[in-house]
């Protein structure tokens, strides 16, 4: 039973999240108006990982490693994936460089292969040079 509730646990987790991620990508692709409520990204931080954003924005890459360290492995992607959205949205190249340090830390831990981290990727490197 335990086993089983935790797994049900992390995949409400999941499943929120993919909704919030939804919203904010459709606020970046600027598809704010299909939208019957505005999204705050800033709460993205604090409902789903328990820390504000400001503390995103004061760690350092060891310390951002040491949080994630902490989280289920799911949720490491999602959480780079909140901080490259909200680093596109803000023009925030803070943001945007630890996104791909976690990408390519997750891709490190997981010996994944994913071809849309790739391009997530790509678009923070594209960012980051203009």
């Amino acid at each position: 039973m335990g086993i089983r509730y935790e797994k049900d646990t992390i995949l409400n987790w999941i499943n929120e999240m993919g909704k919030f991620l939804r919203l904010v990508v459709g606020k970046w692709e600027g598809n704010v108006e299909e939208l019957s409520e505005s999204v705050d990204v800033e709460s993205g931080y604090t409902e789903f990982f328990r820390q504000d954003r400001t503390r995103f924005l004061e760690w350092d890459n060891l310390q951002l490693e040491e949080f994630v360290s902490t989280l289920e492995s799911e949720q490491v992607r999602p959480l780079a994936q909140l901080l490259m959205y909200d680093g596109l949205l803000s023009e925030n190249r803070n943001l945007l460089e630890k996104a791909r340090f976690l990408f390519e830390l997750n891709m490190r831990n997981s010996g994944s292969f994913a071809f849309e981290d790739y391009g997530f990727l790509a678009k923070i490197d594209n960012k980051l040079k203009s």
